[in-house]
């Protein structure tokens, strides 16, 4: 199935899930972590549109005994010190910049990922994330973050700013 097609498919359950939570109902963030971390697996979602705005690859955490190796494909935790993703949605919360610039601080909002803010989780840019595929070469892992190049984290944070309570789901 395409990144378009599941990104669809996931958006309109993030939707009724959205306006029944009171969450963001214009803009989303949406992490399909069954993709190979060199492809486009990250999509800003217009829910107005039921259209991406775009898409690229993001990193996701590559573990405690292997940090920042490439690793293709996410396992997943919720455990503090694994430096793994966590699965699940998350509020995108407070703005700030720290030692890798412009950050998110993330708010799990399921069992799967509710330890994010206590496990510094945050969505960010990092000079070692690529804006474009790279596939069949993985991208640099992280400690469990959700990362973005620095030009696409610009672009997010673009669409952040004026909005609030944006969910964004990482999922398999």
């Amino acid at each position: 199935m395409s990144l378009r097609s599941r990104a669809e498919e996931r958006a309109a359950e993030l939707l009724k899930f959205c306006r029944t939570e009171g969450y963001n109902t214009r803009i989303a963030l949406l992490v399909d972590l069954a993709r190979h971390s060199g492809r486009r697996r990250f999509v800003a979602w217009d829910f107005e549109r039921n259209a991406p705005i775009f898409t690229c690859p993001v990193s996701h955490g590559s573990g405690s005994q292997r940090p920042h190796l490439r690793s293709a494909y996410a396992r997943l935790s919720n455990e503090d010190g694994s430096h793994l993703s966590s699965e699940g949605r998350a509020l995108v919360s407070e703005r700030y910049e720290g030692r890798y610039g412009v950050a998110y601080r993330l708010d799990g909002l399921e069992a799967t990922n509710s330890n994010l803010r206590s496990r510094c989780v945050v969505l960010h840019g990092w000079e070692h994330t690529t804006s474009f595929p790279i596939w069949p070469i993985a991208t640099a892992g992280s400690f469990g973050c959700p990362v973005l190049s620095r030009r696409m984290m610009a672009c997010v944070d673009e669409l952040l700013r004026n909005e609030r309570c944006v969910v964004i789901e990482l999922f398999r």
